[in-house]
């Protein structure tokens, strides 16, 4: 599997105190103390590379929207509030940690490629050092507890991002996502399906080893990937005018725009991307980075923090549009189809 086409991994494991009620349920008081143990914890003990914990009271909702933007926090924890609940960031965005959300801990891991192995085992060496700090509510027949119970078992919860346009764009990704089902995963589209952009996780509440659930996501995401390739050789080998007009569009609205939605952006790159894997583009705004990264760079967020100075106030400025189209202008400045 290429990174050009298994553009993302990322990964959730909830874990939660044996001693305290699920965070939802809990005194307020006693999720404090977790909190305050937990972040001291990620402070003063010896990690291989250092935390950095957050006030969540003094982030912005764009601050929230950055780490959420990439892949650092969970939607659902930077929209709630609630007492006792704490954030950190392992090695400058190898990992992240949310404690008191849905559940007392969670970790989550993210990084762009096929890298769902190494994420795997950064994230099981986390939870081994933090399971000597915290209990881990545990029980034979359900494995680890979690507030919602279809993560209860390994509480691990896989994700692989896929690029696969040319099956959305044949009406083969719903029939993909329904033999996934017989497989205890399930798919959905990120973005709102922009770009053939879609996730890959496992759905059903599973036992066993948590390795099993890591490699049971990669062997099928392995098969999709296959067939997504199968179906562009044949898109291009029955229609090869249609794919550079749609793919020399593309780029020509890239370099010609003035104002572009974020998911406009993901679509043009999509297209773009598959001209490069074809050999049919060539790119030197490109070269050395991944078609998903450029994508993660143009979202709302980034684009205020990175390249706005932080200042407009709001993730729905028409100044953010103005922006991107000017950012695809210059990356894709050259660009041309042979």
């Amino acid at each position: 599997m290429t990174s050009a086409t298994m553009t993302a991994s990322a990964m959730l494991l909830a874990r939660n105190d044996a001693d305290r009620r699920f965070p939802q349920a809990e005194q307020p008081e006693l999720l404090e103390e977790l909190c305050f143990a937990v972040t001291g914890m990620l402070r003063d003990a010896d990690w291989d590379r250092p935390w950095r914990v957050y006030e969540l009271d003094e982030m912005s909702p764009i601050d929230l929207a950055y780490l959420v933007e990439s892949g650092l926090m969970t939607p659902r924890f930077a929209e709630a509030g609630g007492e006792g609940r704490g954030f950190a960031v392992y090695g400058e965005g190898l990992a992240s940690l949310e404690i008191n959300g849905e559940d007392h801990l969670r970790l989550v891991g993210f990084r762009t490629g096929d890298g769902l192995e190494g994420l795997w085992s950064l994230l099981n060496s986390l939870d081994d050092r933090l399971e000597t700090t915290v209990s881990y509510a545990f029980d034979p027949g359900w494995g680890y507890l979690s507030a919602n119970p279809a993560r209860a078992g390994t509480g691990l919860r896989v994700y692989a991002t896929l690029h696969l346009p040319a099956l959305m764009l044949t009406g083969k990704l719903a029939t993909t996502g329904l033999e996934l089902v017989n497989h205890g995963l399930s798919m959905a589209p990120l973005w709102g399906g922009a770009g053939g952009v879609v996730q890959v996780s496992n759905s059903a509440r599973q036992q066993g080893p948590e390795s099993e659930v890591v490699r049971l996501v990669s062997e099928v995401c392995s098969e999709i990937v296959e067939k997504e390739r199968s179906v562009r050789k044949m898109l291009l080998r029955e229609n090869p005018l249609q794919a550079r007009d749609q793919i020399g569009r593309s780029l020509g609205l890239a370099q010609h725009a003035w104002t572009m939605t974020f998911a406009e952006a993901v679509n043009l790159i999509s297209a773009a991307q598959v001209g490069l894997e074809a050999g049919l583009v060539e790119a030197p705004g490109l070269a050395g980075r991944s078609a998903f990264s450029l994508m993660t760079e143009l979202q709302p967020a980034h684009i205020v923090i990175d390249h706005m100075d932080r200042k407009v106030g709001c993730l729905e400025s028409n100044e953010i549009d103005e922006v991107r189209a000017r950012l695809m202008r210059e990356v894709f400045a050259g660009a041309c189809v042979r």
